[in-house]
This record gives structure tokens, sequence and C-alpha cells, in this order.
């Protein structure tokens, strides 16, 4: 009877080894699958992102590119309205400028 007591012993002993190592197998193979799953959720993630990026870069582009258009065409207008003016009232504007930027100068005169 203890021979047949250890066979069975033995018996469910190599049962649960082999149970284990299937499950051992199953859980190898979920991890690869979800690791590989991960990867790829990841590539796609980078991929959206540096189209978000490039998407930002062209819009903040396009916006300096309509400021400075904004700003040469209100410098293009102050220069035609300068250019229009006869030296009876360029020679107070000028003066007035340079009031700003030295007092001393028309202070002198």
């Amino acid at each position: 009877m203890e021979q047949s007591t250890l066979q069975e012993i033995l018996g469910v002993e190599r049962e649960i080894r082999e149970q284990l190592d299937a499950e051992r197998d199953k859980a190898s193979l979920w991890l690869e699958a979800t690791r590989r799953e991960i990867e790829a959720s990841h590539q796609a993630e980078l991929a959206r992102l540096a189209g978000v990026s490039q998407c930002g870069e062209n819009a903040a582009r396009e916006a300096a590119e309509a400021g400075a258009a904004h700003v040469l065409e209100a410098a293009r207008k102050a220069v035609g309205a300068v250019e229009n003016l006869r030296d009876d009232e360029l020679v107070p504007r000028v003066r007035e400028c340079i009031s700003v930027i030295i007092p001393e100068a028309v202070r002198a005169r």
C-alpha cells in the first residue's frame, strides 16, 4: 500500500509540475504579446506626437509669417506717409523724434 501511495503522490506531483510548466508557458506568451502591444502603442503615440509637433511648428511659422507681413505692411504705409511730407512738415516731426532720443539737442537749438 505504501508503494501505491508513493506512486499516487509522484503522479500528482508530476501533474502539478506539468500544469505549472503549462501556466509558465501561457504567462510567457501573454507577456510577450503584451510587450509587443505596448511597443506598438508606444510607436504609434510617438508618431502621433511627431505629427502634432509638426502641425504646431507649421502653425507657429504661419503665425510668425502673418505677423511679419503685417509689420512690413505697416512699415510700408509709414514710409509712404513720410515720403509724401514736404520739408516744412518733415522738419518738425524729425525734431520731435530727435527730442525723444536726445532731449539736449533740441533745447540747444
